[in-house]
């Protein structure tokens, strides 16, 4: 299946996908997995719906787990869709022909969730938010509104341009899109029109890079806090420990004051354990994903798919900082 149609946070919810996939050493895509992948993109349109009903991303995670029990060996290379992930996204191209939308965004595939009906991520919605029926009214709703895909400056790209926008996505995580990410993310789409021009000028990507590192965004419309205090943060592996080192003055500031009323450091401790999950969630998910760009897998590169060509692009650009 192509993503060409779908929005750049669509396909953010089709990457994410895998990677929940991957996380819970799964063999198959299947639409828990999207369900996840729906709810780990919190600006779009699916997840606000399904927040507004009081279903969030702990919950589908635990509500999946309990369904479909992780698996035991560590995967490698491209994951598959399972058949009905592949009808869900396939009914999310019916769902937004039916609306007489000119793209496919995270409201489709949510919508295309529920109306598959028959899968892991309807199920478990099923249990939780009753009638099921709620989703789709909820959805449609929110529809009088803005759209995903009209939060772009434009309705509708060209493939290169599609692709380019979702690297820059990517290559942004979890911050807000600056025109840098966009500049590389031009500079590293195969074939596009904006990439040839740039190397017929002699431009060239790593010299483009290496002046992005230089430059401090902070000077420029493209600064946000967000990832000025992501640029501050450190892993570091200490003996048989793994320190997560963040120094921005927010931060250090709230954990001064948090040390002063606990009188010394907060241990993950009985019932404090679960105040913890989140954070050694999110560092193990970040850890594997950077493992997986400093050691692609040879299967990886005979996929032509549009989230592969998003996670090429994404280690290209990432990989070289990472060695550092």
């Amino acid at each position: 299946m192509t993503f060409e149609r779908f929005t750049v946070k669509a396909r953010r919810v089709v990457v994410t996908a895998q990677e929940q996939a991957r996380l819970l050493k799964h063999h198959h895509i299947g639409t828990e997995h999207l369900l996840l992948g729906l709810l780990d993109v919190p600006d779009s349109t699916a997840a606000k719906v399904l927040h507004e009903l009081g279903y969030d991303k702990e919950t589908a995670r635990a509500d999946v787990v309990a369904v479909v029990e992780p698996g035991t060996e560590e995967l490698s290379g491209h994951i598959p869709f399972a058949p009905r992930a592949k009808k869900t996204l396939e009914l999310a191209l019916r769902e937004a022909q039916q609306l007489h939308h000119n793209s496919i965004g995270t409201e489709h595939i949510l919508l295309a969730l529920v109306r598959e009906g028959e899968g892991v991520g309807a199920k478990v919605l099923a249990e939780r938010i009753n009638p099921i029926s709620k989703i789709r009214a909820a959805v449609l709703a929110s529809l009088e509104g803005s759209r995903d895909a009209a939060a772009g400056p434009w309705p509708v790209g060209t493939p290169a341009t599609e692709d380019t926008v979702s690297a820059a996505s990517a290559l942004a995580g979890g911050a807000p899109v600056g025109s840098h990410h966009l500049l590389e993310a031009m500079l590293r789409a195969e074939n596009s029109m904006a990439a040839k021009v740039l190397r017929e000028l002699g431009v060239d990507p790593d010299e483009v890079a290496a002046k992005i590192d230089e430059l401090d965004p902070e000077t420029t419309t493209d600064a946000n806090p967000e990832e000025a205090a992501a640029r501050r943060m450190e892993i570091r592996l200490v003996d048989d420990e793994v320190h997560v080192i963040l120094r921005d003055p927010s931060t250090v500031a709230i954990a001064k004051k948090v040390t002063e009323l606990s009188d010394g450091p907060i241990q993950g401790v009985g019932p404090v354990a679960g105040l913890f999950v989140p954070l050694w969630r999110s560092t193990s998910q970040l850890l594997l994903q950077i493992q997986r760009m400093l050691e692609p897998q040879p299967e990886e590169e005979e996929d032509d798919s549009a989230a592969s060509k998003v996670a090429k692009v994404v280690r290209t650009v990432l990989a070289p900082r990472l060695r550092r």
